[in-house]
């Protein structure tokens, strides 16, 4: 692979490296987007959309061929096209500009005078227009009543299937799109609706969001759909779109939106978007956080409002994931993690502690097959497709972390230093060590030691569990029997003694292998290990009742 420092006239001779530039991951190249704005035509004559994008952004590397991801057309034959989007037009402050489309980037070839006027600081303009069928990201397709639908699908990095951008979740923009589609059509969309008319025989809405979002959750829907606002939380609409045919039953599924907005705005601060609108959709996950326009799977509202935690976290994503969002893909688990903890919590305060331990131990269940099969740490630099990473450790992991750390710090403490990362980082990228140092500045304690081993290091205390009752005293052994190194972990005991009585004990476990000795004022009958659901850890043998 060519290094980009050994490139030379890189601006000059984009065709020469671009072999070199497919091989750097996307959102390379310098390219800082400060907002996309998009005129998209869709029909029903075929899957064939046409768009013309002004993308307004910054060149912080200008050493770099200034390219975009967009993915090109494929072909069969030089006649037969399959799917992809033909670029035939790009301006550059306002100028034609010669360009080629290669390894799904769009390259500009700019004339030397151009690239000489070109600075970090400078705002510069792309115009470009395009038209194709996409293969991902804008899903094209029928709905399960056999109605035509568009739905855009972008997470992780599937955007640039049918526009152009800086497809990476670190580079955050505004997205005001305006969308021209058959009249039958209602439309949906990211931030606020600013206009409907005719045109052409069209029906035309445009839309607009002045908050910075990542590429993976700016959307638009377009299909036969019910609008119904339910209520405003704080000057927030909160809506649902759903299928004519089944409006009951969605918008039954859908109505506890407002209260749930209200729950985790009073737990993590002001809900950060123009509004809240729940859409049934059809694309391929079961749902997606898009910000403050979530797609829900068609068949999860079913009227039996069996998606209550589904909506709930999907709901946390509004403040984690699209506005605190995660600075690379290594640190998913502060979005994924975040919306899986979180939603227990609200299982917590709505439903109860038996049925929040319960959830806790089915993910704690997930946590240990999934390391079965698949031995890396929380902080996952080894990916190589990012769908592989919607896994056990950045969902049910991460949210167990967040909940040890909680109980290291306690209640107060734990929800004051979330209210505080959040504040930190609204609309804004964090990484792992920026939420430990925020959550070290509110507690005054020190984490180094509690991140390595949860978030930096594979695996989990795996345990055997010898006890010995011997009179009054109770002798119990622990040793750690996982490849890694021993985790240092405080374990809380419930003994029961043979009186009747039970008494909770909690020691620290330092070392691979530990022996604590216990003197009881009646026989120790049984022991249960963390009664409390506190920790993530595994048991592999043990002699205790």
């Amino acid at each position: 692979m060519i290094k980009l420092k050994k490139l030379k006239k890189t601006v000059l001779n984009c065709a020469v490296f671009l072999i070199s530039f497919h091989s750097i991951s996307q959102a390379y190249n310098g390219i800082d987007v400060r907002s996309y704005q998009l005129d998209l035509q869709v029909s029903d004559s075929s899957d064939v959309i046409r768009v013309h994008e002004d993308i307004y952004f910054y060149h912080k590397d200008p050493k770099a061929c200034i390219a975009f991801d967009l993915v090109g057309q494929t072909k069969i034959s030089d006649r037969e096209v399959i799917t992809g989007m033909k670029v035939t037009s790009c301006k550059f402050q306002g100028n034609n500009v010669p360009f080629i489309q290669d390894q799904d980037k769009l390259f500009l070839k700019l004339p030397e005078s151009d690239v000489a006027a070109i600075d970090e600081e400078t705002e510069l303009h792309l115009e470009v227009s395009f038209s194709g069928i996409p293969a991902n990201g804008l899903i094209i397709g029928s709905n399960m009543y056999g109605d035509r639908t568009f739905f855009a699908d972008n997470w992780p990095n599937r955007a640039h299937h049918w526009f152009a951008c800086n497809d990476h979740v670190s580079d955050k923009a505004g997205f005001n799109v305006t969308v021209h589609a058959p009249e039958k059509y209602e439309v949906v969309a990211n931030g606020v609706l600013m206009d409907t008319r005719m045109e052409n025989g069209m029906k035309v809405h445009q839309f607009e969001s002045g908050i910075s979002l990542p590429v993976k959750v700016m959307v638009v829907g377009i299909a036969d759909m019910v609008l119904k606002t339910f209520e405003t939380v704080n000057e927030v609409p909160i809506s649902g779109a759903v299928y004519p045919q089944n409006q009951t039953k969605a918008l039954y599924d859908l109505a506890p939106s407002p209260q749930i907005v209200q729950f985790y705005t009073d737990l993590f601060g002001a809900y950060p978007f123009e509004k809240l609108i729940g859409v049934q959709s059809t694309t391929m996950f079961g749902g997606m956080e898009n910000a403050g326009c979530i797609f829900y799977d068609e068949k999860a509202l079913n009227g039996k409002r069996t998606s209550e935690t589904l909506i709930a976290h999907e709901i946390v994503h509004q403040w984690f994931g699209n506005s605190a969002t995660e600075s690379d893909w290594s640190h998913l688990w502060l979005s994924e993690g975040f919306a899986t903890y979180f939603t227990n919590v609200y299982i917590e305060r709505t439903k109860g502690m038996e049925t929040f331990q319960k959830q806790l131990k089915k993910d704690r269940n997930q946590v240990i097959d999934f390391y079965g099969y698949y031995q890396h740490p929380l902080v996952d630099t080894s990916y190589t497709n990012l769908m592989e990473l919607l896994n056990a450790n950045a969902y049910q992991k991460g949210g167990w972390v967040l909940h040890m750390l909680r109980r290291k710090l306690g209640d107060e403490v734990f929800f004051r230093g979330i209210k505080h990362y959040y504040a930190r980082y609204e609309i804004s990228n964090a990484s792992s060590a920026d939420f430990q140092k925020a959550m070290e500045e509110v507690s005054g304690q020190q984490l180094d030691a509690f991140f390595k081993q949860w978030a930096y290091t594979a695996g989990h205390p795996i345990l055997e569990v010898k006890g010995t009752p011997n009179g009054l005293s109770y002798v119990l052994l622990i040793r750690q029997i996982q490849r890694e190194a021993p985790f240092h972990f405080p374990l809380t005991l419930k003994l029961l003694l043979k009186n009747g009585q039970s008494v909770e004990k909690t020691i620290e476990v330092t070392e691979k292998n530990a022996q604590f000795k216990f003197e009881m004022t009646s026989p120790v009958e049984s022991v249960c290990l963390d009664p409390n659901c506190d920790l993530l850890f595994e048991v592999k043998a043990s002699n205790l009742k």
